[in-house]
């Protein structure tokens, strides 16, 4: 997986730092940063994301393994609990390298 690296620039926001958490339509979690850059993660790439390891090998997901029960803004963290039980952590600089907007892939 590529990961970007953000560098704050003193007297600027963290680029890493949640300004809001929302869910986008009934697909998506959607996060905006506090530089306002605005990303989209659909649940089951998130949940392929997740940082245990077992998630990102699975072969096909069912609705339960990609439904967020509960999502929670931790201070350096996010927090997904899925409808199967499995908790996720995504550290919030984690999370903003994996960003798939055209922004932030090259338009790509």
């Amino acid at each position: 997986m590529n990961k970007k690296l953000f560098l704050p620039i003193v007297g600027q926001p963290d680029p890493s730092t949640p300004r809001e958490v929302h869910l986008v339509g009934r697909y998506a979690l959607g996060v905006t940063w506090a530089d306002a850059h605005g990303s989209i993660y659909p649940f089951e790439h998130l949940r392929r994301a997740c940082s245990c390891g077992a998630c990102s090998a699975i072969d096909s997901t069912a609705k339960a393994m990609v439904w967020p029960q509960a999502i929670k803004k931790l201070e350096g963290a996010l927090r997904v609990t899925w409808a199967d039980g499995h908790e996720s952590l995504y550290p919030y600089a984690d999370l903003r390298a994996v960003c798939r907007c055209a922004s932030c892939t090259g338009g790509h």
